[in-house]
């Protein structure tokens, strides 16, 4: 398969597998490599016309034929793909002059910086010609994914096709890059795994899993972290976990000598029964769900030293006292729909800047955006505390501050299947901790960088915002997989002392099995707050805070690796705290 590196945006890169071209088995994908099951597409043959990494374009396509652009905005290459930026202007074309009789479809391997520019494309196949979006029911995402057109159905003569063009004056204006043209037949979606699973046994090795395991480093990030050879980590908040990573190894029989020689050795024999007793099951059940091979491969050093039960939090210190008064547990009232991330981000074992670029996404969005704009204040200024125009005071009415719709439910909200818990810690007779516990009851796991979290809760914390942590079991110990914090305190209502916060995750370093939230687990937030004086301090005071923490809270887990930077911008969140 052709490898090519995919512009997600400022600049960031990731590695993608080639979306069109001739596999190994000589079957055709459009979508992932040959030998996922989760392949979008499959296609028996194709043929390409352009492919903009090959060098003989401008000029000629891969057909050798002539192919140009022209009456663009702006227009280039770069990381194998073409940006055409236009405003009611420009067209690309490119010459076939051949007998397309054996293809079926056309499909245009595209993104676009908004998402939605099928309306503002006219495309001609041979002497057809209209709306992108009248022609095909796919549309343009904001990641490069297929647009298939299905050539019989709109009506193109396939025994001579002159040419392939797109035009771009319908009066819109964005940009679109696209990576590669091609006609393929025997289009057909795949159905990936009918049995649910049921096709992987203890037997199934690494290499039979998922074959692109030594892209996504599996070995070397399982072997990294393996149980009993640690240190305390960056960022330590802790000594332990309440279960430790070797404990575990023995009770779910996980051979850890066996993974440490398979790595030494580059050998991907490590079948599943290798991993222990626990791991199969988990990766069944995500194969159920359509949940994508690239992720459960990188998750397998955490699947097999996961429990079945829900593990109980530890926290940043033993508290003084915990309120009688909590709220929850308390379901997403929105109801939102299973989330299945995919592709999930590469770990980056070998520290390739490219990679760690995608990773580490947030947490090196002060210096991808050369500081502008980024704070580091403990203490918010005025200006910022007092500022009753910032959205983030909408989650009070259910409102999200980036879209200004509906949050879609009557108390706690989120965009994937979770729980909260809302709890006060009394750390001393002056200092408080927020704690928002949060359980993923989906059954699929979704990771956590960069989601953001918001809620009302006690006043005081600003001139304490440093003073917060991350709980998660799933992970060697607090030292590591600890992110970096984007906050702010904005008062929301001085004579209640209430005041909103966001938060953001920023992980780095660390690999993705230690960002995530898997199914029946929790995981969660402490923040920290001096105590407001003269409040919260009868039963019923305190019940309606830990209620309106709960009822006021949503968190937005990310989707198409954008950072959230939607409710980063709206709230001006850009206020880092380090570990």
């Amino acid at each position: 398969m052709v490898k090519r590196r995919t512009v997600l945006r400022n600049g960031i890169v990731i590695g993608t597998a080639g979306l069109v071209g001739l596999g190994s088995s000589g079957t055709v994908t459009v979508g992932a490599d040959p030998l996922e099951t989760d392949d979008e597409l499959s296609a028996e043959t194709s043929i390409t016309v352009n492919r903009f990494e090959s060098g003989a374009y401008p000029g000629q396509n891969e057909l050798e034929e002539w192919s140009e652009h022209v009456a663009f905005e702006d227009a280039s290459i770069a990381d194998g793909a073409l940006r055409l930026e236009y405003d009611d202007g420009g067209f690309l074309a490119s010459n076939v002059m051949d007998d397309l009789s054996e293809y079926s479809h056309l499909v245009l391997v595209v993104r676009g910086d908004d998402g939605g520019e099928e309306d503002d494309i006219q495309l001609e196949v041979g002497s057809v010609e209209g709306l992108l979006s009248e022609l095909t029911d796919d549309s343009i995402g904001a990641e490069f994914s297929p647009v298939v057109v299905d050539l019989e159905e709109i009506g193109v003569d396939r025994s001579f096709v002159d040419d392939v063009q797109l035009n771009f004056w319908q009066y819109g204006s964005g940009a679109v890059e696209i990576e590669e043209i091609a006609f393929v037949g025997g289009l057909e979606e795949n159905p990936g795994d009918p049995g649910g699973g049921t096709d992987i046994t203890g037997e199934t090795t690494l290499d039979e899993f998922y074959p692109e395991h030594r892209e996504e480093d599996v070995l070397r990030a399982w072997t990294e972290y393996i149980p009993g050879d640690l240190s305390s980590g960056h960022g330590s908040a802790g000594s332990q976990v309440n279960w430790p990573d070797a404990e575990k190894a023995d009770e779910f029989d996980v051979d850890l000598d066996m993974i440490e020689n398979r790595h030494s050795n580059d050998d991907a024999t490590l079948t599943f029964d290798d991993m222990g007793t626990q791991a199969l099951g988990h990766v069944q059940q995500y194969e159920a769900e359509g949940f994508p091979r690239q992720a459960s491969a990188k998750l397998l050093p955490r699947l097999s030293l996961l429990p079945d039960e829900t593990e109980a939090l530890t926290y940043h210190n033993e508290p003084q006292e915990v309120w009688d008064e909590t709220a929850g547990p308390i379901a997403a009232t929105n109801d939102p729909d299973q989330l299945i991330q995919d592709p999930w981000p590469p770990d980056a074992r070998s520290y390739e800047p490219d990679q760690v670029a995608i990773r580490d996404r947030a947490h090196d969005q002060p210096q991808h955006e050369d500081q502008e704009g980024w704070t580091t204040a403990d203490n918010l200024p005025d200006d910022r505390y007092y500022d009753d125009d910032n959205p983030i005071h909408d989650i009070a009415d259910g409102i999200h501050p980036a879209t200004g719709e509906s949050l879609g439910g009557d108390g706690f909200t989120a965009n994937a299947p979770m729980e909260v818990e809302a709890k006060i810690h009394v750390e001393n007779d002056g200092f408080w901790y927020q704690v928002l516990n949060f359980k993923n009851v989906s059954n699929v796991p979704y990771y956590l960088n960069a989601a953001v979290i918001m809620w009302i809760g006690p006043a005081g914390a600003n001139g304490d915002l440093r003073t917060g942590h991350y709980n998660n079991e799933q992970r060697p110990q607090p030292g590591y997989g600890h992110p970096q914090r984007d906050i702010i305190a904005v008062s929301h209502d001085e004579e209640r002392a209430l005041t909103a916060y966001a938060v953001r995750l920023a992980f780095h370093d660390e690999p993705y099995n230690m960002r995530t939230a898997y199914p029946n687990q929790r995981w969660g937030l402490e923040q920290g707050t001096s105590k407001p004086e003269g409040h919260f301090e009868t039963a019923e005071e305190r019940q309606e805070l830990v209620d309106t923490m709960a009822e006021t809270c949503h968190v937005e887990i990310e989707t198409d690796m954008d950072r959230n930077d939607d409710l980063l911008d709206a709230v001006n969140l850009r206020n880092r705290m380090s570990n």
